[in-house]
């Protein structure tokens, strides 16, 4: 088995067993890898297309603005779609970082099940314009 795929499998077995996240798109579970193939970590954020990392504070929790605030697979308007969170929806920021139009993305961590579907300790991207 490849390497890569033998690490995607693990990962989503540690996300399913760990946290409890069954039935939670195993996309979400892929550990992004850098340009020489090595898993990037939180604590590497600037290796995600090619940003720039920011300075976050994890003891604070934010919340959304706006309803449908989309939750994304990578930082930026191109990423996939995995869901969406509401006004007002807690949510644990990872890291975040700064794609390369000037917009700062973040990388979160739900804190509660989502009225747009996810459950609670999903992980995903958003736009830091809309959190609070």
């Amino acid at each position: 088995m490849e390497r890569k795929t033998l690490r995607t499998l693990v990962v989503s077995g540690a996300l399913v067993a760990g946290v409890g996240l069954v039935g939670v798109s195993a996309a979400s579970a892929v550990v992004p890898s850098g340009p020489s193939g090595a898993a990037v970590s939180a604590s590497t954020p600037s290796a995600v297309h090619g940003a720039a990392a920011e300075s976050v504070n994890y003891a604070v929790t934010r919340a959304a603005t706006v309803d449908g605030l989309r939750v994304r697979m990578g930082p930026g308007t191109d990423s996939l779609i995995l869901g969406q969170i509401y006004a007002g929806e807690p949510v644990q920021v990872i890291t975040s970082t700064r794609v390369s139009g000037g917009q700062q993305w973040d990388l979160v961590m739900l804190q509660s099940d989502s009225a747009g579907g996810l459950p609670g300790g999903y992980v995903g991207w958003v736009t830091d314009a809309y959190l609070y």
